[in-house]
């Protein structure tokens, strides 16, 4: 997730009533995305979440999570900062990622940012019995550093997470955490990689027999670089030879959301920065990826999701994450955004949490 930048003259109670009058502009009831009627059934089908969690190729519905509306049933957004309970006054919450367990318990992790606090961001975390009306937990990690980007997964009957961690001096270590029952119980495994420069919103999957991770450079050179390993608790993860295999392309290079491992091939989706951070989000095939190489190219269907462009709304501004899940014959997808008109005067970091499913 972004840092907010603030002016070192800004006054914290001007701020604080301007970023409070954007909110209340833009989550007014009458600008949400109205309920739609909810199908009677909703199925997940047959317990797919036994594989599905897992980063690796599993049956997953076809066609995949490429056209998207707000959800059935589902008032958006489902989660915002003032759902916050335990960390202040929170101004935001994004990166929402979402694990199903075998009871059908639905659970959402995401960043919770409070530019007053030390740390400025946790993970949080919300859960629901259907997908669609959420109720917010508690923070479940937090460290000394930023955490944001909380991805989440399942090997071998642990649970996993790889947030993005971050500080101000140097870039920081990718730590991936492991526990044996969700929502916490978090514990350190494992350093994957020791960058020379600032990385961002790492994510890993299992293709071709090998652990991979895709990362984005922190800066204004917009690169993609892979990293791979044989075992996935192991430190100092292997650079790919062609790093970074993407070089300049603020369009896609920057990760934002789960990517989906198929038969062959990679569906990787990637902020488009372009214009400002996080602005839309694209969808990409990766048809090859070796040590030595990497081949992808845009789905005819990206972008996948952007802001509205209405002047007023919780996702009007920008979009650009998504992570998505089968339910039947279908998916339901968390995805995230930001307020467009008077993002000046209110403030950038309006970011909230919404539930989307494919057509």
């Amino acid at each position: 997730m972004t840092r907010p930048r603030f002016r070192p003259g800004d006054s914290k109670s001007i701020r604080d009533a301007a970023w409070l009058a954007g909110e209340r502009l833009h989550r007014s009831k009458l600008l949400t995305n109205g309920a739609h009627a909810a199908s009677e059934t909703s199925p997940v089908g047959e317990s797919p979440w036994d594989a599905y969690g897992e980063p690796r190729a599993t049956p997953t519905p076809s066609p995949g999570p490429f056209s998207l509306v707000p959800g059935r049933g589902v008032v958006n957004p489902v989660v915002t900062a003032a759902d916050v309970t335990d960390f202040g006054d929170a101004d935001f919450v994004a990166d929402p990622f979402l694990f199903v367990t075998p009871d059908g318990r639905w659970h959402l992790f995401f960043e919770v940012f409070n530019r007053d606090r030390t740390p400025t961001a946790a993970i949080a975390h919300a859960e629901s019995d259907d997908g669609r009306r959420w109720s917010y937990d508690r923070v479940v990690l937090e460290t000394d550093d930023h955490l944001a980007f909380p991805y989440v997964f399942r090997w071998d009957d642990h649970y996993y997470m790889l947030p993005e961690r971050w500080n101000r001096e140097t870039p920081a270590s990718p730590i991936l955490y492991r526990t044996d029952s969700l929502p916490g119980g978090w514990s350190p495994v494992a350093e994957l990689v020791a960058p020379d420069r600032f990385l961002c919103d790492f994510v890993v999957f299992r293709h071709e027999d090998r652990w991979w991770a895709l990362a984005g450079s922190d800066d204004d050179r917009a690169d993609l670089l892979a990293f791979y390993s044989d075992e996935l608790e192991a430190d100092d993860w292997t650079p790919h030879a062609g790093n970074p295999v993407v070089e300049g392309r603020p369009t896609a290079a920057r990760p934002g959301g789960r990517p989906l491992v198929r038969d062959g091939d990679v569906v990787a989706f990637f902020q488009d920065c372009a214009a400002c951070y996080g602005h839309r989000l694209r969808g990409y095939v990766v048809d090859e990826l070796t040590p030595s190489t990497y081949r992808d190219r845009e789905l005819h269907s990206s972008p996948i999701l952007e802001g509205t462009e209405k002047r007023l709304g919780w996702n009007s501004g920008r979009m650009h994450h998504l992570d998505p899940w089968p339910v039947g014959d279908g998916w339901r997808c968390a995805v995230d955004g930001n307020i467009g008109f008077g993002g000046r005067l209110f403030g950038p970091d309006h970011w909230a949490i919404g539930i989307y499913e494919s057509l």
